[in-house]
């Protein structure tokens, strides 16, 4: 017996988008991804300095400090959400 395929069955059901996060706005602000945002400056930042793009390189270290703040709340803000679903 052969199952037939009703394509209303499935009207309700919302697939992801693999894409979706390579869209504006598309990643979650998430530490993990503040702190993939933070290596690729740090990286910048270094190649910066080695060839003396100093005026770039104070930019990219403005930057920094920026995300690193970001970075250090969310994450805080995560821990205590994990520690008062737990208690």
């Amino acid at each position: 017996m052969l199952a037939t395929f009703n394509s209303k069955m499935f009207v309700n059901l919302k697939m992801p988008n693999p894409l979706s996060e390579y869209e504006h706005g598309g990643l979650d602000r998430k530490p993990v991804n503040i702190l993939r945002l933070i290596s690729e400056l740090e990286g910048s930042y270094q190649l910066l300095k080695w060839m003396a793009f100093d005026d770039d390189m104070n930019t990219i270290e403005e930057m920094k400090g920026r995300y690193y703040k970001i970075y250090f709340k969310l994450n805080k803000e995560e821990k205590n959400r994990q520690i008062s679903s737990a208690g």
